[in-house]
C-alpha cells in the first residue's frame, strides 16, 4: 500500500510538465471542435445557472439564505459544482479515453486523472472571473477572505484526483461504472445542499450531511464569498473531508499500482 502511494506520487511529480502539456492540449482541442470555442466555456454554465434560478428562485420562490439573496447564494455554490462535477464524470473515463496512447507506447497511466482535472481548472478560472463581476453587482466585493478560495480549490483538485484514480481503474474493469457515475452525479447535485439550505434538515441529518466531501468544498467557497467564518469553523467537515480523501487516494493508488501492467489486457 505504501509502495503504491510512493509510486503514484513519484510518477505524478516527475511528469508535471507532461500533465500540463496534455491538459493544455485538451483545452485547445475542445475549443477547436466548435466555431465559437471559448464562448461555450461561459455559455453552458450560465444557461444552467439561469435554469436553476428560474426553477428554484422564481417558481419555488426561495427566499434569502442567511440574509444573502438566493441568486448570489446559489451562484456561490454552483461555481464550485461546475468544476467538481465534470472532473468526476470525465475523470472516470480518463484511462479508457487514452487507450490509443497506452497501447502504442509506455505511458505513466497514473497521471491521466490529473490531466483531466487540470484541463477543467481552466474552465473554473473563467467562471470565477464571471462570478467575481456578478457578485460585485450584488455588493459582494473581493476581500482578503477570498484568498481562502485557493485552499478550497486545492481541496477540490486533490479530492477529484483521488476519486478519479479509483473510478478510472474500475471503469476499465467494467464499463458500467461510468454510467453509474453519471447517474449518481445527477443525484448528488440535489442531495448536496447546493440549491437548498441545509438548515431545512433535522439536526441529525445536518450532521450526516456535513460528512459530504463535496458539501465541505461548496460551503468553503460560500464562506469565502459571504460568511467569512474561517477554516476552523468547519473543523468537523474538514476532518471528515481529509479522512475520506486520503482513503480514496490510498485506495486509488493501490488500484493503479496493481493493474498498471494490465490495462492493455482489459482493452
Amino acid at each position: 500500500m505504501i509502495e503504491a502511494v510512493k509510486y503514484v506520487l513519484k510518477e505524478n511529480f516527475t511528469n508535471v510538465f507532461r500533465i500540463y502539456s496534455i491538459a493544455k492540449y485538451q483545452v485547445l482541442a475542445d475549443m477547436r471542435d466548435s466555431k465559437l470555442g471559448l464562448f461555450w466555456n461561459f455559455a453552458n454554465p450560465v444557461i444552467q445557472c439561469l435554469t436553476y434560478w428560474f426553477v428554484f428562485g422564481l417558481v419555488f420562490d426561495r427566499k434569502a439564505v442567511d440574509g444573502i439573496t438566493y441568486i448570489w447564494w446559489m451562484l456561490g455554490g454552483m461555481v464550485c459544482w461546475f468544476f467538481i462535477s465534470p472532473c468526476i464524470t470525465d475523470g472516470c473515463n480518463a484511462i479508457f479515453k487514452r487507450i490509443n496512447i497506452i497501447t502504442k507506447m509506455k505511458f505513466p497511466v497514473s497521471v491521466l486523472p490529473a490531466t483531466v482535472i487540470f484541463s477543467k481548472l481552466f474552465d473554473h478560472f473563467c467562471l470565477m472571473i464571471i462570478l467575481t463581476i456578478l457578485l460585485a453587482f450584488g455588493g459582494y466585493y473581493p476581500s482578503l477572505h477570498w484568498f481562502g478560495l485557493a485552499y478550497y480549490c486545492f481541496c477540490a483538485i486533490v479530492f477529484t484526483i483521488s476519486l478519479s484514480m479509483t473510478t478510472s481503474v474500475l471503469n476499465m474493469l467494467a464499463r458500467d461504472v461510468r454510467k453509474l457515475i453519471l447517474a449518481l452525479m445527477r443525484l448528488l447535485l440535489y442531495m448536496t445542499p447546493i440549491l437548498w439550505d441545509i438548515k431545512r434538515l433535522p439536526a441529525i441529518l445536518q450532521r450526516i450531511m456535513l460528512t459530504n466531501p463535496v458539501y465541505y468544498i461548496v460551503e468553503g467557497y460560500r464562506d469565502c464569498f459571504f460568511y467569512h467564518k474561517g477554516f476552523m469553523y468547519y473543523k468537523y467537515s474538514m476532518t471528515t473531508f481529509w479522512i475520506i480523501t486520503i482513503v480514496l487516494f490510498v485506495f486509488g493508488s493501490t488500484m493503479m499500482y496493481k493493474f498498471k501492467a494490465k490495462f492493455v489486457d482489459f482493452i
